[in-house]
């Protein structure tokens, strides 16, 4: 596997993106912003410290990873350097002050995976949730580098994959107790369930100070509903909801996943323009459309809902993050592709999120929520227990990578 993987990589790193690169701007950009990378790397770091490296695929996974980074922080005293795959990574301006430096991942071809581990020379480095990138691995146990995978979820086919690769791990910190069974049962016994960091995230979020008193007179007293997170297919759900049920005292905010300017105007003209965007100055209590139009508020917007609604449930592995809205104790709806969600399977069961397939059936779940408050006082009891028990066990991985 190793040879036809690393041939692979090669052709698609020298020649299939430099070429695929002439006719995408997104793919000219992703090479663009790797040339010379490794240089710049070994420029800027202090080559006498011994860093923490931690690797999340993108700006959800570091999110996600917050609450382990922040006790990593209080338990060692290295820097850690962050390095993302996507460049999403690094649309959120305010990032943690526990982290140093934050970088991209160059490809993970041999000769970059020699150099950058090299060049970290990290005291121990953790992946997030399905970051397997076998060169670096590989790398990493011949520097007899301590390296750990967290909130790790089994995928029948990805995981038989990479099977030989998962055993290389010190340790695979499974979201739940499921994945540790499976891949114990294909002989990877470095498992351990340890919980869902997202949980633990959820929780920082909630105590985490958001004030916006524009935006709090502006919603008054009228009900709130959020639409957060949301694709073309979601926003077609959406529109034709909002156009039957257009109500003066029912504020909508739509938070859409693409915050470009033309995806922005292009949202703005479904609507009729007739919204008004959370960046600007004042607001037109006239529309109650309100347009989020920047990345990294939304979590805290939902704090103002009284139904939640978040997109991507109907691409096949979409849906964001329905623990955002729910460790506020608000009812979550989305789409109907949430199988590969534990999250939602889970808050489905509880009969605190629903799934819904098109605007008549968001309709019909919307108006029974708003018309029975003992329903909204009983699932904000059963959202805010599902939060509070799903919460990983941090102190479980700190421990075991003191005692490693």
């Amino acid at each position: 596997m190793n040879i036809l993987y690393n041939i692979f990589i090669e052709f698609v790193d020298k020649i299939f993106l430099p070429i695929l690169s002439i006719f995408s701007k997104k793919i000219s950009r992703f090479v663009e912003l790797r040339k010379d990378l490794l240089q710049e790397i070994d420029k800027d770091l202090d080559r006498k410290k011994k860093y923490i490296w931690l690797h999340a695929a993108s700006l959800g996974e570091y999110e996600l990873a917050i609450p382990l980074i922040k006790e990593i922080k209080k338990t060692f005293d290295n820097d850690i350097i962050l390095t993302f795959f996507s460049e999403s990574g690094f649309e959120l301006n305010d990032r943690i002050a526990q982290v140093s430096k934050t970088y991209f991942l160059p490809i993970d071809s041999n000769d970059n995976a020699k150099k950058l581990v090299k060049l970290f020379n990290p005291r121990f480095a953790i992946f997030i949730k399905s970051e397997i990138w076998p060169n670096y691995i590989n790398e990493l146990k011949k520097g007899n580098i301590k390296f750990y995978l967290v909130n790790y979820v089994y995928e029948k086919y990805n995981s038989r994959i990479f099977r030989r690769i998962l055993k290389k791990y010190t340790k695979i910190f499974t979201q739940d107790i499921n994945s540790e069974r499976q891949l114990k049962k294909m002989s990877v016994n470095n498992a351990l369930y340890i919980g869902n960091l997202k949980f633990n995230r959820a929780i920082i979020q909630k105590k985490e100070k958001y004030n916006n008193k524009k935006l709090t007179n502006y919603l008054g007293d009228d009900i709130c509903i959020i639409f957060g997170s949301t694709w073309e297919k979601d926003e077609e759900i959406i529109f034709d909801y909002i156009k039957q049920e257009i109500d003066k005292n029912v504020k909508y905010i739509i938070a859409p996943h693409e915050v470009s300017k033309k995806n922005i105007n292009r949202i703005r003209s479904k609507l009729f323009n007739k919204v008004n965007l959370l960046s600007e100055n004042k607001y037109n209590v006239q529309n109650n459309i309100l347009l989020v139009d920047s990345v990294g508020v939304l979590k805290y917007l939902y704090s103002f809902s009284d139904i939640s609604y978040v997109g991507g449930g109907f691409k096949k592995k979409g849906l964001h993050n329905i623990l955002e809205p729910c460790v506020y104790g608000k009812p979550v709806i989305f789409g109907v592709n949430f199988k590969f969600s534990n999250e939602a399977k889970g808050l489905v069961n509880l009969k605190g999120g629903f799934s819904i397939q098109n605007s008549k059936q968001l309709k019909n779940i919307v108006n029974e929520l708003l018309l029975n408050t003992n329903k909204l006082k009983e699932i904000e009891i059963i959202n805010s227990k599902f939060i509070n028990e799903n919460i990983a066990s941090i102190n479980g991985i700190i421990k075991s990578m003191q005692n490693e």
